[in-house]
């Protein structure tokens, strides 16, 4: 990814595609074409250049406040949430994201709902001024922003996915836990998951309603890293689905407090 550089909120990244170009800019027509035309330049082909441009996401706190420095993985960016400016903003109705409040109430951190808007959750947590015994780094494996992570290898297709977008994510993943200096993670991807974790699931929501913590270690790294698999952000698919939730990261919660004291 040429240009790629670390900042605070937003990112502005671009693929080389060259002989792949016209095929992947007709894919990316034909799944993300609503967000080609977009005034903000999320997504932009440059013809000459043989380039795609495009707006990303991540958030580092500004300071570190030694807390328990937590990474909340996701598996990319949803061009709604590049474009408001913050990490799983309202969808297209205004409708508040389940990961807020279910995170608040699992005491992950204390922010009152009529302030959960993109603008001051983005301030708060760049300042760190929030009550939690964590400090949160927001973070997409995959930087290319579509509506469902499964659209990135159809628009690139697999060649170029595993030739360029696998090695160069791996590569800034880690780069961003050394820098950043995570000391845990916790993700809501089951395929991320597996993918930088030494010890991947095949099934695991089962395991989670019985009461049960999935993790392991962050492979292929020096330091001992965890790193937790928790439901899905919109995960609903069960009657008691935001007691269960809540209850398994309150679990987690618990689990870093432990391991970090050790």
């Amino acid at each position: 990814m040429k240009g790629f550089i670390l900042s605070i909120i937003s990112l502005d990244c671009s693929y080389f595609l060259g002989k792949e170009y016209k095929r992947i800019k007709k894919q990316a027509s034909e799944i993300v074409g609503k967000y080609l035309n977009d005034p903000d330049d999320l997504i932009s082909f440059d013809d000459f250049k043989k380039e795609v441009f495009f707006k990303s996401e991540i958030l580092i706190p500004k300071k570190n406040s030694k807390r328990i420095r937590v990474m909340l993985l996701f598996s990319n960016p949803h061009p709604l949430s590049v474009k408001k400016g913050m990490f799983l903003s309202p969808n297209r109705k205004n409708k508040e994201n389940l990961f807020w409040p279910i995170m608040n109430d699992a005491g992950w951190f204390s922010i009152p709902k009529e302030k959960r808007n993109p603008e001051y959750l983005c301030k708060t947590f760049l300042g760190g001024k929030y009550q939690s015994p964590f400090e949160f780094v927001f973070y997409c494996y995959y930087l290319f922003p579509t509506d469902y992570p499964e659209d990135i290898p159809k628009i690139f297709g697999k060649s170029f996915f595993k030739k360029v977008i696998i090695p160069e994510s791996e590569t800034c993943f880690t780069n961003t836990i050394k820098k950043s200096k995570v000391d845990a993670i916790v993700t809501f991807n089951k395929t991320i998951f597996n993918t930088v974790s030494e010890d991947g699931v095949n099934t695991y929501i089962n395991r989670l309603n019985s009461g049960k913590i999935v993790y392991s270690k962050l492979k292929n790294f020096e330091r001992e890293t965890r790193i937790y698999l928790t439901y899905p952000t919109g995960w609903f698919y069960h009657k008691k689905y935001l007691n269960l939730r809540k209850r398994n990261l309150e679990r987690i919660k618990s689990s870093l407090c432990k391991f970090a004291d050790r």
